[in-house]
């Protein structure tokens, strides 16, 4: 059997290419929303869109292909984490991704990006593998800090 092929050979240059280098300044309202964002399509798009209109600055968290793949299946993701970031880091509304982003949002993650509004996403693929692990509440953080 042969190995795995490799369809694209990250480097940091490569990836930096893609983003718009603005960094998050001192009072900006910076905004987080998650997801595999896989075959980023319009309604990607749309809601990438609205979840920067809710702030100055949006951090978009990418799980990583294992993630995905536990909470979605193995049949996912379609899209390798390297495409995914350069996808996601291409669409004009989004700042910076947190690439391989914990699924359950943490105090450390919302301190260390300073991030004052959390985004939730109903009606998706996303919003059903949370219905599917009710046990574990990936916005409990954020919800206890009311701030989704």
């Amino acid at each position: 059997k042969n190995p795995p092929k490799q369809n694209f050979l990250a480097t940091s240059r490569r990836i930096v290419s893609f983003a718009n280098h603005n960094m998050p300044k001192e009072n900006d309202t910076i905004v987080y929303i998650q997801g595999s964002f896989d075959m980023l399509h319009h309604g990607h798009l749309r809601r990438l869109e609205l979840a920067k209109q809710l702030g100055d600055f949006l951090y978009v968290g990418l799980w990583d292909d294992e993630m995905v793949r536990y909470y979605k299946g193995s049949l996912y993701p379609i899209q390798s984490i390297n495409e995914r970031v350069l996808m996601t880091l291409a669409c004009k509304h989004v700042d910076d991704v947190i690439i391989g982003a914990p699924y359950m949002i943490t105090q450390d993650l919302i301190t260390s990006l300073r991030i004052k509004k959390v985004i939730v996403v109903s009606d998706t693929k996303e919003d059903t593998v949370q219905k599917k692990h009710q046990h574990l509440d990936q916005f409990e953080v954020p919800r206890k800090l009311g701030i989704l």
